[in-house]
């Protein structure tokens, strides 16, 4: 039986990809009527304001300085860059083809973990990565007659995205995850708005703006929800619900947007998820293990002999 902390703890990570995948499709909603610049700014204004509410909450708001902090510019740089890419290819694309593509991103990270933070990856998990990354190739339509250039933005969201992510292991721990959201939001709104210098603005309508509106509420709550998924759930736990982002993303392309994935969608999707789905399990058999060991290691004495047991002595053999 799970603990009630880590089942709070899936339950805000089911609800923090509910809300993320929201907030993509009241954007692609928005890109209908208005510029990119102009809705990235507004939202992450909006998600801003929402943030910063959060930090005063929870107390945070002594740590607010370090949204500052080098490794947290860092992030908030590479995460503007990473929204930029993805929000561009949603406005050319389907909503479920730019998720599943940009669901390549967690086996990205594992990739890219061994040259950047040292890490050792097994020879099963390179295959689920090489099979992971060519379904999200295939859901691209790779064939010259189908291939759409569009669809490698939501790749090359993915790979920004997994650098943010492997970024995030060098930000100190005195500096809060609400702290952390609050500066890449915030970098967002001024990227966007610089962005946004070069396109033509205009006052929004009551519908664009509550699409706005709703998208920058989403998205400040998404992310106070995954922080506080990955704080009170183990990370095996919790990591396979990022691709509860395709089925929904299905369920908006189809009700929403009355589009239906064609057989390269289908058989890309099944690769990524299946691949992903394949990679964290090794990882949660990993870390089993590991922690394993590291009890037998606990019960041994420093003699070599189990705690548990009287230390005897037998007489030599002849």
């Amino acid at each position: 039986m799970i603990p009630p902390g880590p089942m709070r703890g899936i339950a805000a990570m089911l609800c923090a990809m509910v809300c993320f995948i929201t907030n993509d499709m009241l954007i692609k909603l928005a890109l209908v009527e208005l510029p990119m610049g102009e809705i990235i700014s507004l939202r992450s204004a909006a998600g801003a304001a929402v943030l910063l509410a959060v930090v005063i909450a929870t107390g945070d708001g002594r740590a607010l300085r370090l949204a500052v902090h080098r490794r947290v510019t860092l992030r908030s740089g590479l995460d503007g860059i990473t929204t930029f890419a993805y929000v561009l290819g949603l406005s050319m694309l389907p909503i479920s083809t730019t998720t599943t593509i940009y669901m390549a991103a967690p086996l990205l990270t594992t990739a890219l973990a061994v040259p950047l933070l040292g890490e050792t990856v097994s020879g099963r998990r390179w295959i689920a990565i090489l099979v992971g990354f060519s379904g999200a190739l295939i859901v691209t339509h790779p064939a010259p007659g189908s291939f759409d250039v569009f669809a490698l933005l939501p790749l090359f969201a993915a790979l920004c995205g997994s650098l943010r992510d492997i970024s995030t292991r060098g930000i100190p721990m005195m500096v809060p995850g609400t702290v952390v959201a609050f500066s890449t939001a915030i970098c967002l709104a001024l990227a966007s708005t610089a962005f946004a210098l070069f396109e033509t603005w205009r006052i929004p309508d009551l519908v664009p703006a509550l699409y706005i509106l709703g998208s920058g509420i989403t998205f400040g709550l998404g992310n106070v929800l995954m922080v506080f998924a990955f704080r009170n759930a183990p990370v095996a736990a919790i990591s396979p619900l990022r691709y509860v982002l395709v089925p929904c993303s299905l369920f908006y392309g189809y009700v929403i947007f009355n589009h239906l994935p064609d057989l390269w969608g289908v058989a890309g999707t099944i690769l990524v998820v299946g691949a992903g789905l394949y990679s964290i399990r090794q990882e949660a058999v990993r870390s089993r293990d590991e922690a394993q060991a590291r009890a037998r290691a606990a019960a041994i004495a420093p003699s070599g002999a189990p705690l548990s047991a009287p230390v005897t002595c037998s007489p030599p053999k002849s």
